[in-house]
């Protein structure tokens, strides 16, 4: 199964943080796109177009960073609806923090590690996308057809 997602996440987002001439993205990589973006919003508890205001980072251990995210919630998916929130992604030492110039569509897991000052966490590749018509589109109706009873997230650990 991970290396179905995986094969699905770089035909998914390779191409579309690719520019070849200009050239847009075929229909079958947004077909790709939107169809994992959908069950990104099934898999996790959290969506939402977030505007990332700052960030911090804190040391785990020897080899691990955490960066914090901190952001206003602009458009609810699912999940929390509004207000701030702050989302921790594991980093290797060195790798630095990179603060969106635009608002971004998140797909995030809840935090439930104390020693962690944040709501929620980066589930990986694939937990945030730029924001398009389209996309937002997909995203919205996906959130609309959520379980919103739902309890295990398959992209949460």
């Amino acid at each position: 199964m991970r290396k179905g997602v995986l094969s699905l996440l770089v035909a998914a987002f390779l191409p579309l943080n690719c520019s070849y001439a200009g050239q847009a993205p075929s229909p079958s990589v947004l077909d790709a796109q939107q169809g994992f973006l959908q069950r990104s919003i099934q898999q996790t508890p959290f969506s939402a177009v977030v505007r990332v205001h700052s960030i911090s980072s804190i040391a785990d251990d020897k080899a691990l960073v955490w960066h914090i995210y901190r952001g206003e919630i602009i458009t609810p998916i699912r999940g929390q609806q509004s207000g701030d929130i702050s989302y921790a992604m594991a980093v290797e030492k060195g790798e630095e923090a990179v603060l969106p110039a635009v608002p971004v569509l998140l797909t995030l897991c809840l935090n439930e590690n104390a020693a962690i000052p944040s709501d929620f966490y980066w589930p990986g590749t694939g937990a945030e996308f730029a924001i398009t018509p389209e996309l937002l589109q997909v995203a919205q109706l996906a959130g609309a057809r959520s379980d919103q009873t739902q309890k295990a997230f398959i992209m949460c650990d």
